[in-house]
Parts: C-alpha cells; sequence; structure tokens
C-alpha cells in the first residue's frame, strides 16, 4: 500500500473534482508526471498539478508536487506554468521550498505580464492542504506556483516576499487571475 494513496481524494477534498490528467507521453514527449485537472466547486476556477513529480524531487525534505490555480477560462496558462517548471526541476534534477522565486529572463505567459512563478503555500486553501498526511505523518509537499511578474521578483529580491504579499493584501490582489494588475509597478498617487 501506497504512502501516497491518499493523494486523489485530499486533492478532491480540498481543491475540486478531477477532470482528468494528460498522460506521461503528452505532445509526442516523455514527462516524469502526469498533469491533473481539477475543477473546483465554484466552477469558475481551476487547478492544475503534478502528479508523478514526487519521484523526481531529490533533496527536499517532503516529495513535492505542483500545482496552480487560476479561472478557469485562464487553464491553459495554468497548465503550461507548471509544465514548464516541472520540466525544469525534473531536468535539473532540483526541487523548491516556500519562498523560491522561479523566473524566466522574458514573459513566460503569452499575452500576460507573468514571467515566473513564487513557490507557496495555496494562497486560497487553508494550511491542511498544503501537506498530504498518511497516518497522521507528513508524506508530501504540495507547492503552489503563484504566477509573478518580473517587477513583483525584483521587489522579492530587494524587500523580500513580505513586502509583495503586503502589496497584494493592499491591493486585494486576486492571485487566480494572470490579467491583474502588476504591484511591483510603482502606483502614482
Amino acid at each position: 500500500m501506497s504512502r501516497f494513496q491518499g493523494f486523489p481524494a485530499h486533492v478532491e477534498k480540498h481543491v475540486g473534482r478531477v477532470r482528468g490528467a494528460d498522460s506521461r507521453s503528452a505532445g509526442g514527449r516523455e514527462r516524469a508526471y502526469n498533469l491533473v485537472y481539477c475543477d473546483h466547486a465554484d466552477d469558475a476556477h481551476v487547478t492544475v498539478l503534478t502528479s508523478g513529480l514526487r519521484e523526481h524531487t531529490a533533496g527536499a525534505p517532503l516529495p513535492q508536487e505542483l500545482l496552480c490555480t487560476l479561472r478557469k477560462e485562464q487553464e491553459v496558462y495554468a497548465k503550461h506554468l507548471v509544465g514548464v517548471i516541472a520540466e525544469l526541476l525534473t531536468e535539473s534534477q532540483a526541487r523548491v521550498g516556500y519562498g523560491a522565486l522561479i523566473m524566466n529572463d522574458r514573459v513566460l505567459l503569452p499575452d500576460t505580464a507573468i514571467a515566473g512563478a513564487l513557490a507557496a503555500p495555496h494562497p486560497y486553501l487553508g494550511d491542511e492542504f498544503d501537506v498530504l498526511l498518511d497516518d497522521g505523518q507528513p508524506v508530501l509537499q504540495l507547492i503552489t506556483l503563484v504566477p509573478i511578474t518580473r517587477a513583483e521578483s525584483q521587489l522579492v529580491a530587494r524587500y523580500g516576499r513580505d513586502a509583495l504579499y503586503d502589496r497584494w493584501e493592499a491591493r486585494e490582489t486576486d492571485l487566480v487571475d494572470i490579467f491583474r494588475d502588476d504591484v511591483g509597478v510603482e502606483q502614482s498617487s
């Protein structure tokens, strides 16, 4: 019996119904993980997450899976962001921790200002979502990829991630909308 057997039920409990998954060989290329699609109960949001990445996150205190939650109509962007970062991690045999910035040198998601992601606990789900337990013991960490802009990453690099979170909170930023305002850019008064 796998210690991860509760993973599907955990995801459905906190995120929503699993609608389906891409196979590891989707797009003509073999991947080390599947991409799983979950529809939230509100029918307005979707979460795309990896399943199988946990087998390749060497050096992590806990095996990891990645996910991104966006508005339903932005599913293709969530898929791209999770897929690109999961590929980066598997190819480099690396892992991420909360607070890590994973940035591209240019816009990562076409038609947006998003150039990367901040690895974080899920911004809208409770703490009980971020770690899968088996018999009360942590066995899997779920890392949420919060899409960020180049200016937001520079804000984090200069002042720390709390400065970014403070701006998001002050401006009531909708973190599941990739077309949101860039809080890294100073607003004129």
